[in-house]
């Protein structure tokens, strides 16, 4: 019976971080969505994303999800530690919930406003951050992107800070050459976003810990 019961409240416990996870990815793109159409910039993976979206015509959804499952499937025969459920998450969720973003931001900035466009667009940032904060405090799994980082990190024997700023920037400047755009939120997301996200991160891992009654499945 105590074994049960272990099963039991393990089996609750995971279905929570995945409630969570999905959540929090579903948000990410919402976030990227809206910022990518407010076109004032975004952080620079999505510059990518938009950047292959235009170059190749494919819609904004289908392009990321082809993008992340070819990552995903080149960080499993490199080292399939980093794969969790987690990151098939992302993969699945992403896409899909971009496209959800770009719907909203016709709705809610329906004419070409700046500061209509420049105030979703904050808004975008913020939710994004909140977003990565509960991705990474829930602890599930991390998306293909920091997983390259940290393998290169590992391999290289560099600080994952450096590569991960080094893989951004080329991702940002390979997006702006492909037509992505590159703007005062690209700004605003490579000085605040860190810290943010960090900020982010800590107070929702308290706020889970409460919730879940453990860090550990």
């Amino acid at each position: 019976m105590q074994k049960m019961e272990i099963g039991r409240e393990k089996a609750i416990l995971w279905t929570k971080k995945i409630i969570i996870c999905f959540i929090s990815i579903i948000a990410l793109g919402v976030s990227i969505g809206i910022n990518i159409s407010a076109a004032l910039g975004a952080d620079p993976i999505s510059v990518l994303f938009d950047g292959s979206s235009n170059i190749t015509g494919m819609e904004l959804g289908l392009i990321t999800n082809i993008i992340n499952i070819t990552l995903t499937i080149i960080v499993l025969f490199v080292d399939r530690k980093y794969i969790n459920i987690g990151t098939l998450i992302y993969v699945l969720s992403l896409g899909m919930s971009i496209e959800w973003g770009t719907a909203i931001y016709d709705l809610l900035v329906p004419t070409d406003n700046f500061v209509g466009k420049l105030i979703i667009s904050l808004i975008g940032c913020l939710l994004a951050f909140v977003a990565l904060g509960a991705y990474v405090a829930i602890n599930i799994g991390v998306d293909a992107w920091s997983a390259i980082a940290l393998i290169i990190s590992k391999r290289t024997g560099k600080q994952y800070r450096t590569i991960r700023m080094l893989f951004d920037f080329v991702c940002m400047i390979l997006g702006y050459f492909l037509g992505g755009t590159v703007g005062i939120v690209t700004i605003f997301s490579a000085f605040a976003g860190g810290p943010l996200i960090q900020k982010a991160t800590e107070i929702l891992d308290k706020m889970f810990t409460k919730v879940l009654q453990s860090k550990k499945a």
